[in-house]
Parts: structure tokens; C-alpha cells; sequence
């Protein structure tokens, strides 16, 4: 379980943010949307149940990537910071692990969308469980 507050931000530190507990785990991602919208083969996302995700400077633009959810992201340097679902009416917020200021405070323990992991990437998996994604590949 991570120390909590966990705070992090985008690259030019004009998006910061700070998550004050409600964890709900870390997964790696490796579904198309994910790779597109990050341009990376994988993206470890963790959990924030509830109103334990504040935005504490600046604002995030959103962009609808699917007809399910919703990315936000830095308007001015772009990193990718939260994946929200909008259409089942969640109450949780998954944050890009890496925009954390420790990124060692959250560890993946499960995998998504692994029908989508690019070729070269076998092996990458570290052993971790599969878990089950919420949308279709």
C-alpha cells in the first residue's frame, strides 16, 4: 500500500496534482489506446477511488478517446495524466504512474489488454497476473 498524500505533475509543472488515499492497485496497460495516446508500448496506471484525487495547480484538458472514457492531460506540454470513465458512472480515477514525483511509491501487480501488447515486447510481462479490462481490446 503507498504513503500516502502521493503527489505528482506533468513535465513543465503547469499541472500538479495530489491523491490522499482511496488506492485501488496499478496495472500496466498495453491496450492501442494507451500506446497511442502515450506513444509508449506500455502504461502503468494506478486507482484513485472516490473524491481522493485533486487537481492542486493549474487544470487539465480532456479529450474523449472512446465512447466509455476520457483522457486529461497537460494543455501546454502534454503529458498524459488521468483516464476517467464516463459512461458507467465510476467514482475512481486512473493516474499515470509515471507523472508521479516517486514513481517507485505505486508498483504495477496485474496487466490489461495484453491481446494488445505489441510483439517485441515479450517477456515483459515480469510474471505479473492478467486482470480484466473494461472495455474491448
Amino acid at each position: 500500500m503507498p504513503q500516502f498524500p502521493l503527489t505528482g505533475g506533468c513535465l513543465c509543472s503547469a499541472v500538479r496534482y495530489e491523491a490522499t488515499g482511496g488506492y485501488d492497485g496499478c496495472a500496466h496497460c498495453h491496450c492501442r489506446m494507451c500506446q497511442q495516446a502515450s506513444g509508449a508500448p506500455v502504461v502503468p496506471w494506478f486507482t484513485i477511488k472516490g473524491d481522493h484525487f485533486h487537481i492542486v495547480k493549474g487544470a487539465l484538458k480532456f479529450r474523449k478517446s472512446s465512447e466509455h472514457a476520457e483522457r486529461g492531460f497537460c494543455g501546454d506540454c502534454g503529458t498524459q495524466i488521468v483516464f476517467r470513465y464516463f459512461k458507467d458512472g465510476r467514482q475512481s480515477v486512473d493516474v499515470t504512474a509515471a507523472s508521479l514525483d516517486d514513481p517507485d511509491a505505486v508498483e504495477p501487480t496485474f496487466q490489461i489488454y495484453v491481446g494488445s501488447r505489441i510483439g517485441w515486447m515479450h517477456g515483459f510481462d515480469n510474471g505479473l497476473p492478467v486482470g480484466k479490462g473494461t472495455f474491448e481490446d
